[in-house]
């Protein structure tokens, strides 16, 4: 019998919750993307908020996975502004490659028979299986988590001068890093543009109340001869319970790039962390900036979650 997609016996769904629960911590804390109880916090607030009503819940459904008479796994779904999100994706034992392949053939028909045009998943660093389920099947990396922990002894004398943004110099900042995200998120294939620039605008305000003066964040402009040579946005963050920062933006102006201050900003972002004693930073970046990356990974940060897009 061919492979096919059931939906889970509402009997099972307080079962299969509990152990889609601990999966999803699991996942979480095993790849670093969180620490300890971070972890079960976010998690449930995950489930909490995507599954409010339980089995009821119309904007999610869970399917068994089956083969013939055997059930290889489960896989939890959501259909979200033109995309169906894999939101868990679990196998009972490792499937084989036709039967990921009838398992990839069926949710891009399930996709297209609902209107959506693009297939989501994200996938974590420890997590085999969905990496397996992507890997050859067309899907592109449209954004991914990094993390530098611990924060390496580098024993170098700064080449930029890094100095607090003036109030002055915010206002054209906040308009420019705002705009930059809305084309960037656009560009990843998650957003319209248009909804793009709204959630650019919604995390700006959410993160920037108060402007330059926004308590945990920490803005900067970065100099050499006394010109202007990029800009670095660092949030203060607490990971496990400890001090972390996280890098929310990070730009060399156009006509100092190729220079090498990308990456003394980002040894500049490493010692306002440990200014305000963390030991860890952690930052987004968008899958097609392929540069960034490569600049990343050479400082140590690893990957610790990456989202993927198919187009269908």
């Amino acid at each position: 019998m061919p492979l096919s997609l059931t939906p889970l016996d509402p009997g099972r769904f307080d079962d299969w919750r509990s152990a889609t629960r601990e999966r999803l911590i699991a996942l979480r804390q095993d790849s670093g993307m969180l620490v300890g109880d971070d972890a079960v916090v976010q998690a449930d607030a995950f489930l909490d908020q995507l599954l409010s009503d339980g089995a009821e819940t119309q904007t999610s459904v869970i399917l068994s996975i089956r083969d013939g008479d055997r059930e290889l796994g489960t896989v939890w779904l959501a259909s979200i502004s033109g995309i169906l999100m894999i939101l868990d994706l679990s196998f009972a034992g490792r499937p084989t490659v036709s039967q990921q392949d009838a398992l990839f053939t069926a949710l891009v028909e399930m996709g297209r028979g609902h209107g959506v045009d693009r297939l989501s998943i994200s996938v974590y660093a420890t997590d085999a299986a969905s990496r397996s389920f992507i890997d050859g099947r067309g899907f592109a990396c449209a954004s991914i988590q990094m993390l530098l922990e611990p924060l390496p002894d580098r024993d170098r004398r700064p080449r930029v001068g890094v100095e607090p943004m003036t109030a002055a110099r915010y206002p054209s900042f906040a308009a420019a890093s705002e705009a930059a995200f809305a084309e960037e998120l656009a560009a990843s294939g998650r957003y319209s543009i248009d909804d793009a620039r709204v959630e650019s605008h919604r995390q700006m305000v959410q993160e920037l109340p108060d402007g330059v003066e926004t308590k945990g964040q920490e803005l900067f402009t970065a100099a050499v001869d006394g010109e202007e040579v990029g800009i670095l946005w660092v949030g203060l963050r607490t990971r496990g319970g400890r001090p972390h920062a996280f890098i929310l933006d990070i730009e060399v102006a156009e006509s100092q790039r190729r220079k090498g201050y990308g990456r003394e900003l980002m040894l500049a972002a490493e010692r306002v962390a440990r200014d305000h004693g963390a030991d860890s930073v952690g930052l987004h970046v968008f899958g097609f900036n392929t540069g960034a990356i490569a600049l990343y990974e050479s400082l140590g940060y690893r990957r610790v979650e990456e989202r993927h897009l198919l187009t269908l």
